[in-house]
């Protein structure tokens, strides 16, 4: 069974959608867009710092969010939520804008899938991954792909199986760092003709 803080954890990583939407109809102007991210996360990287040397903020921390913690984000390093917007500047930065919105997308949504399903239903192991939460993670992120025009569907289906195979492998890296840029490069390496 699948921990209540996992889904709130998960219902906060659909949230991250606001990032790929929010520069496809919000903010268009790609520098503006990165200039407003790149303050959050700044401010999303103090937060983190600061949870693990001020003591009231790390008591105000724990108490409205400790329960979502992860291990490794108790143990002094920066949480899932920071590592998002640090992999979201990074691939809005360097990305074309269609590549940039379809790897946040699936990081978003891929990621989430795999993680639920594979708690859900893995039984057969991969490093600390399943199987299981590897190919649910990969049908939604095909699905997206499928449905994504801004890119031919050799490059989209491209980065629906690099996202997915840089959430399984145990690269010591947060998933949602490694998701994007991974899915990104891919994408941009497809998209360049020889």
């Amino acid at each position: 069974m699948i921990p209540f803080n996992e889904y709130i954890r998960k219902l906060i990583h659909l949230l991250n959608l606001a990032i790929p939407f929010s520069y496809l109809y919000v903010f268009p102007e790609k520098w503006v867009f990165v200039a407003l991210l790149s303050v959050l996360t700044v401010l999303a990287i103090l937060m983190d710092v600061l949870r693990h040397k001020v003591s009231w903020i790390k008591s105000f921390f724990n108490q409205y969010f400790g329960f979502m913690l992860r291990s490794h984000e108790e143990e002094g390093k920066l949480t899932g939520a920071t590592w998002v917007m640090i992999g979201a500047v990074i691939s809005i930065m360097i990305f074309s804008k269609p590549v940039a919105i379809i790897a946040l997308i699936f990081m978003s949504l891929g990621d989430t899938a795999a993680g639920l399903i594979g708690q859900r239903f893995g039984k057969h192991k991969i490093w600390d991954k399943s199987w299981e939460g590897f190919f649910g993670g990969l049908i939604v992120c095909v699905i997206i792909a499928l449905n994504y025009s801004s890119l031919p569907l050799t490059v989209s289906l491209g980065g629906a199986f690099a996202a997915m195979v840089m959430e399984i492998v145990p690269i010591p890296l947060d998933d949602n760092f490694k998701i994007p840029l991974g899915a990104g490069a891919i994408m941009m390496m497809l998209s360049t003709p020889i």
